[in-house]
């Protein structure tokens, strides 16, 4: 059998760390409400909005610092902000099993954000070793890795979470955080040769010459839009499981098995992109997976019990799982290799702003007008995404076989 590609090598090392990396990530996503109530707040409404306070509160601060850290890659390497992040987030996820209060626990979320995020700085690296033939295929396998993850990471959280307490499952995560690192370290090569002193430009420049390339507009409307439509509906989840079926005993658990049985389908997606795109267009995957994912949100609204909306729930992750690796190819094609740092750190913001506004709205949604109004909403949004790319001419009419348009 003839050894792996360097690439190969390179990809399945990102692999296994953006697994253990994203599941420390999103781990607290299953008992973050749980936690604080535990810290103080037993109001279920306040709970949620604290929830979706602390949720969006990383996510905005990385959305702030991602392109600057971007465009820092593009200059130093790739694979040293990747390790930069993953430092960081070892740091504060172990601290966030120390804290007093939801003050506390919000600073240290600010904190995490600051030092940016994880997503764009490993897309940024794990296309810059691909051939550019394999794009898709590197992005869809890479994607259920980052979906896995976000899968395992609420199971494996909610487990700890019930059995141990909620501070040990921090501690868990920063630990994750922490092989991670290694990993990375120990088993990615990059080869990165800086720009010449003469070709760099201030960052704001950088950015500014990003953002005006033609068609990337409407891939950072994208982003936004499937970002906030995912989760808008994170901080009401696990106490939605709670109303829907009030006798259950581990409702961390409940609610992380959902997540990840949604988790699960998304990456089977996901890796199917390769061999999708080659026979599909992207604006035709994204035209149908848009509107199959609007129908399914909608029966997550009408669900009267667990099984049917964890049901409903996995069936719109194979959807999620083949939007999210498409709209990275279709970015992937539009921008120059040298700018790809600060490109992703670009679109990164872009979602990160929908997953920062998601949980914000999502708790105060469901304060005033209830929990399936939360789900009704995220399925008009991904109606909405269906149309836009259908309608909208701008977009590149791309696939794997002709990655141009």
């Amino acid at each position: 059998m003839p050894p792996l590609p360097e690439w190969k090598k390179n990809l399945a090392a990102l692999w296994f760390a953006q697994l253990a990396g994203m599941g420390a990530i999103t781990g607290v996503m299953a008992f973050l409400p749980l936690y604080v109530r535990e810290l103080g707040i037993t109001d279920l409404a306040e709970a949620g909005v604290w929830s979706g306070l602390l949720m969006g509160a990383a996510p905005l601060t990385a959305a702030l610092a991602g392109p600057f850290w971007g465009a820092v890659a593009d200059r130093r390497g790739r694979k040293r902000m990747v390790e930069r992040v993953m430092f960081a987030f070892f740091t504060v996820m172990v601290l966030m099993g120390f804290v007093a209060s939801v003050n506390q626990l919000l600073f240290l979320r600010v904190i995490q954000g600051v030092f940016g995020g994880f997503t764009a700085a490993a897309l940024a690296l794990v296309t810059s070793l691909s051939p550019p033939d394999q794009i898709t295929w590197t992005l869809g396998i890479f994607q259920t890795a980052m979906i896995a993850g976000s899968a395992f990471g609420p199971m494996f959280g909610g487990i700890i979470a019930d059995h141990f307490g909620y501070r040990w499952a921090f501690v868990s995560f920063g630990l994750l955080c922490l092989i991670s690192l290694v990993i990375i370290r120990l088993a990615v090569v990059e080869r990165f040769t800086p720009a010449a002193a003469t070709a760099k430009q201030p960052v704001w420049r950088e950015i500014g010459s990003i953002i005006t390339i033609p068609g990337l507009w409407l891939t950072l409307a994208l982003q936004f839009l499937i970002q906030f439509a995912m989760m808008i509906i994170a901080p009401i989840l696990p106490i939605y499981v709670h109303v829907l079926s009030p006798d259950l005993t581990y409702i961390a658990s409940a609610a992380g098995a959902i997540i990840a049985a949604a988790g699960l389908t998304s990456a089977v997606a996901s890796a199917a992109m390769g061999k999708i795109s080659k026979r599909f267009s992207h604006r035709a995957i994204l035209t149908v997976a848009g509107a199959l994912s609007a129908i399914c949100f909608a029966a997550q609204a009408l669900a009267d019990n667990v099984l049917l909306f964890g049901a409903m729930r996995a069936v719109s992750g194979f959807f999620l799982g083949a939007m999210l690796p498409t709209v990275n190819a279709l970015t992937y094609f539009l921008i120059p290799e040298e700018k790809r740092g600060v490109a992703y750190g670009v679109t990164t913001a872009s979602m990160q702003m929908g997953i920062v506004l998601g949980p914000i709205s999502g708790g105060a949604l469901a304060v005033y007008f209830g929990f399936p109004a939360v789900f009704w909403l995220s399925a008009l949004l991904f109606a909405a995404v269906a149309v836009c790319v259908l309608l909208v001419r701008s977009l590149p009419d791309t696939g794997d076989d002709k990655p141009s348009a």
